[in-house]
């Protein structure tokens, strides 16, 4: 049976799934993904129709990312046009809060290049995850504020 990742994308970054839930196919993943996101929006919907639960396949590619707003039954009194706009701008929130997230790892990225051209160490966190720079992107880190940082001079103890 495959295995499926929900990881949930908020506006303080991405929580990831680390074990996932073995499926049966793709249809089971996805209801199982709304029932995640149904019980995750229970009496607060309006706190979390712009998160997502992004679906990841047993290769960790993503299948789907369901919005919040798409399921959200608190919003079934509006007409078709206004709850379009109402998921459109929620739609739009997330995508701006994610863009917002890389932006802040790409200043992560500079910060930690600027510290090795001065010879000095240069250690970061998000969400508590030390953040490895691999290959072009942050290991354990993808979105969210840096929460700590280390500098050391050469020769010198490490100060936080």
């Amino acid at each position: 049976m495959p295995t499926y990742w929900f990881n949930l994308k908020t506006r303080d970054g991405t929580i990831i799934d680390p074990e996932g839930t073995d499926l049966p196919n793709d249809a089971s993943a996805y209801e199982y993904a709304e029932a995640v996101a149904r019980e995750l929006m229970a009496h607060r919907e309006p706190q979390t129709r712009f998160w997502r639960l992004e679906v990841r396949d047993s290769g960790r590619l993503p299948k789907r990312d369901l919005l919040f707003v798409s399921i959200d039954e608190t919003l079934s009194h509006l007409t078709p046009e206004l709850r379009s706009s109402v998921e459109g701008l929620c739609a739009s929130s997330a995508s701006l809060v994610e863009g917002i997230g890389a932006i802040k790892l790409t200043l992560l990225d500079v910060k930690a290049t600027i510290a090795r051209a001065e010879g000095v160490l240069y250690l970061a966190a998000v969400n508590g995850a030390a953040v490895r720079y691999n290959h072009g992107s942050y290991d354990g880190a993808p979105s969210g504020e840096c929460r700590a940082r280390l500098r050391a001079d050469p020769g010198s103890s490490a100060k936080i």
